[in-house]
């Protein structure tokens, strides 16, 4: 289906007439995939400024933007020239500045929440000597020391970076799930909320924390008149289970509701199959640009316990030749030390899929295996390896490429031998600078010389030069590791902790530097759920509920490998989201991410069956499915 590229301007007329200071409006912008939502955002944003730009400088008031990750609200802040009006952010950080003054409350609401869990480990108890009830009471004591405690805080901080092991420390969830609270409770929040911002966008709506979307929308509802709410967003690409489910049908009347038809990233044929994919869901099909071309999909199938290396790499070449397109055919190789942007995009459903593709399947196992909450083990933000990240492999890198200057700017800017303190202490003292300029080139050229020839050392061996020669400063928790079993040295951690660190130092280093690079983006290689919002001309889905191993989501089931089970029609029946459900969604989201081509590779238990499923529901066409 194609129609005129500019079927959706009304749109941006109909979210500037609800900016306007006599007539406010809240609104939920449907927007489904490539069809421009971030462009509308912006152009909303800047019709906002020049409406009531003037009222909101007189009242020093700000027009505010929650993003879903750093990166999309540094896209959104450059494209708005970085007005000083709009304030672009995260929502864990607009959450945390919105709270962080009413200490007194946040103190009262943490007493509540350490009291529940107390009484919940309490209630809970496994069998002595596990490793799992190890953990339980190491979290026991951990809760209750801080109980004990917490009135002796004197300000309580938000550190989405450190460890996070202070005990005024808030991390994510808690920002979260404490501001949702406060809005609720407290009135004179909300009205500071109001006050502060007039209007306030949500991006990706659909995917941010029910409990504080629904406390937004509270005061949306209190507040009219004063305050707007605008929502973007597309039910199909939710894809975290925290988010709302029945946003549509809870928007109130009074709302404004645009929708968005038109896609303006993919060719006709990948609109065509993600039209297909959320059909049985939903009457939101998208219209394709002529400009786009046709464009391809191709449907590879494979027995589960395949070669996953020879058949990616078979896909790959039918493509090619299929696409006419040699760009197919570049070996899924690691091109991020040259800056590189790979030429296909590799999305997987388990970082642990990439892992073994990638060559850091041991440090992600022994990270898994660490107990507490694994949010920065799965965004790539554990903080006892930011040293060896951007520390150390940006001096090895330096280094290897002959750049002194670099190495220098390195130690002088991180070093705690190059402490500015220690400096000025011993700037009248003859020789001592020399001394210290000396005792760093030594430390530099030990933790250098691990890389000798072709060696590559182990995280261990690196660890314990740091810790030796005091060059980077280590974590806590990797020197308890260093430590040999028995020295009597306690930091706090569980010993299922200092077990998990004590693996991850056995990890060759250039597995942490992988880890670091797949995390940044840099690799051919990303998750399913990581890439909402982006797009790429050659896409290969890799499809492998066996490799995955997790619950949550099943290709099986969704291509007709699998037939349901009994849960999954009961939780139909009562309306609640299965496993199809989610992985319908995001197989819209995976398959959309393409703007030329795409393939998608399945290993599946009956390969028949799922050729079968894609001809029969007319996702794919016979001739464009494969068994390999």
């Amino acid at each position: 289906m194609q129609n005129n590229p500019s079927v959706d301007d009304q749109v941006d007329v109909e979210i500037a007439e609800c900016l306007k200071a006599d007539a406010p409006r809240s609104f939920f912008l449907y927007a489904g995939a490539g069809s421009g939502k971030t462009r509308s955002l912006v152009r909303g944003l800047k019709n906002g400024t020049e409406k009531r730009g003037h009222e909101l400088s007189i009242r020093g008031q700000k027009i505010a933007v929650i993003t879903y990750t750093n990166a999309a609200a540094n896209e959104i802040s450059n494209r708005l020239d970085f007005d000083n009006l709009i304030t672009v952010s995260t929502i864990h950080s607009f959450a945390w500045n919105l709270v962080r003054d009413f200490q007194e409350d946040i103190r009262a609401w943490v007493k509540l929440e350490l009291a529940a869990s107390i009484a919940e480990l309490k209630s809970t108890s496994s069998k002595d000597g596990t490793r799992k009830e190890q953990d339980r009471l190491y979290r026991l004591q951990r809760d209750t020391d801080l109980a004990s405690g917490i009135d002796d805080i004197r300000r309580f901080i938000y550190n989405p970076v450190g460890e996070n092991r202070e005990r005024e420390a808030l991390n994510h969830s808690q920002v979260i799930k404490l501001t949702a609270h406060l809005i609720m409770s407290k009135p004179m929040l909300a009205q500071i909320l109001a006050t502060r911002h007039p209007i306030l966008f949500i991006d990706e709506s659909l995917d941010t924390n029910r409990t504080l979307l629904e406390a937004f929308m509270h005061v949306a509802s209190e507040r009219k008149g004063e305050f707007v709410l605008g929502l973007f967003g597309d039910t199909m690409q939710r894809i975290y289970n925290d988010g709302k489910t029945d946003i549509e049908s809870s928007i109130p009347h009074s709302w404004a509701t645009p929708v968005k038809v038109m896609n303006h990233r993919s060719s006709e044929r990948i609109v065509e199959l993600s039209n297909r994919i959320r059909a049985d869901v939903d009457d939101h099909p998208q219209q394709s640009r002529a400009d786009r071309g046709k464009g391809t999909v191709r449907l590879f199938v494979a027995k589960i316990g395949s070669d996953s290396a020879a058949v990616e790499k078979a896909a790959a070449k039918q493509m090619a030749e299929i696409t006419k397109d040699s760009a197919w055919a570049t070996p899924a190789m690691d091109d991020s030390r040259t800056g590189k942007i790979p030429a296909v995009k590799r999305l997987i459903l388990e970082h642990s899929m990439a892992a073994q593709r990638f060559g850091f399947a041991d440090l992600f196992s022994a990270l898994r295996s660490l107990p507490g909450d694994r949010n920065s083990i799965l965004d790539g933000s554990v903080p006892e390896l930011y040293v060896f990240l951007h520390h150390v492999e940006v001096l090895i890198q330096a280094h290897q490429r002959g750049d002194k200057f670099t190495v220098a700017r390195i130690v002088r800017e991180y070093s705690p031998l190059m402490r500015q303190d220690l400096l000025e202490s011993v700037s009248l003292e003859p020789g001592a600078l020399r001394k210290i300029l000396s005792k760093c080139q030594a430390a530099v050229d030990q933790l250098t010389d691990l890389w000798q020839g072709d060696l590559v050392p182990t995280l261990r061996q690196v660890a314990q030069t740091l810790n030796e020669t005091g060059l980077f400063a280590l974590s806590t928790s990797i020197k308890t590791a260093l430590l040999a079993p028995g020295s009597g040295i306690d930091d706090g951690s569980s010993s299922a902790a200092i077990e998990a660190w004590q693996s991850c130092l056995d990890a060759s280093f250039d597995q942490v530097a992988r880890y670091g690079r797949y995390f940044s983006g840099n690799t051919p290689f990303a998750t399913h759920q990581g890439v909402k919002g982006l797009e790429f001309p050659r896409v290969m889905v890799i499809i492998s509920d066996d490799e995955a191993g997790g619950f949550l989501f099943s290709y099986e089931k969704l291509l007709g490998a699998k037939e349901p089970t009994r849960a999954d029609i009961a939780n139909v029946a009562a309306g609640k989201d299965t496993s199809l459900d989610r992985t319908r969604r995001l197989m819209y989201v995976i398959c959309s991410r393409a703007s030329e081509a795409l393939a998608v590779v399945a290993y599946m238990s009956n390969p028949e069956a799922v050729r079968s499923f894609a001809i029969e529901n007319e996702w794919f066409a016979d001739e464009e499915i494969f068994l390999l």
